[in-house]
């Protein structure tokens, strides 16, 4: 079984790169490219892609809002923002509106096919690159705010443990299961379980939702996870 794969970008020579990129990648099969909106919709529910490669910033409806659409009529389906904008609010923007995977554009074939085979098995993937940068602006900001409170408000949700907030920071770190059970050194039923509470606190359901819950949180001052959000993403 072959990914059946759509490409969303209103640049002609983006469109042709990726197509030509993947073009002999045996596990994926290019269906469509489409250049705005209108077209990506009509294509997603004719074709029925099992992934679309979105841009974010387009002529007419940005792919923020054309994600949304898509996936009020295709819940089913995978959507990855492939972008050159790193900047903390576009990332936050894209996963609360549903997409499950986050790269920059100067991505490399393999990764790219990588992050795509993962999406399509049901994972959230989200650039290594950008989580840097959003734990150093938060660090940053969370410091500032820090110096003007004597102590932070928090807001009314239950804390995650710490063995909670090590198994969510390699959640955002976008690490499998498998892998977050050899970082540590649990067994992966264990590690299941421990998602499933740290979904249950943040009320989610999955994982992509409890990523942006995270960032959410973090954004807020009064909120526990804005000072310990510094902890997350580290090594």
């Amino acid at each position: 079984m072959t990914i059946k794969l759509l490409i969303v970008d209103d640049h002609p020579m983006v469109r042709e790169g990726l197509a030509a990129m993947l073009s002999d990648c045996e596990e994926i099969t290019l269906l469509d490219s489409c250049s705005n909106s209108e077209e990506a919709i009509q294509a997603a529910i004719e074709q029925e892609p099992d992934i679309i490669l979105m841009d974010i910033r387009m002529k007419g409806k940005n792919g923020i809002e054309t994600t949304k659409e898509i996936l009020l009529l295709k819940p089913q389906l995978k959507i990855i923002f492939l972008t050159v904008f790193e900047d903390t609010e576009s990332i936050r923007q894209a996963l609360q509106s549903g997409a499950a995977g986050y790269i920059l554009k100067h991505v490399s074939r393999e990764k790219l096919i990588e992050t795509i085979k993962r999406v399509f098995n049901g994972e959230t993937v989200i650039d290594q690159s950008i989580f840097h940068q959003i734990v150093d602006d938060y660090t940053r900001l969370s410091k500032k705010v820090a110096e003007k409170r004597k102590a932070p408000l928090r807001e009314n949700i239950e804390e995650l443990t710490p063995r909670e907030q090590e198994i969510l920071q390699h959640l955002v770190k976008g690490l499998t299961n498998k892998e977050i059970s050899s970082a540590t050194n649990l067994a992966v039923d264990t590690v299941k379980t421990h998602l499933r509470n740290i979904f249950r606190k943040f009320g989610v359901k999955n994982r992509t939702q409890a990523i942006t819950q995270a960032m959410k949180l973090s954004q807020n001052p009064d909120s526990v996870l804005f000072y310990d959000f510094k902890i997350m993403g580290r090594d």
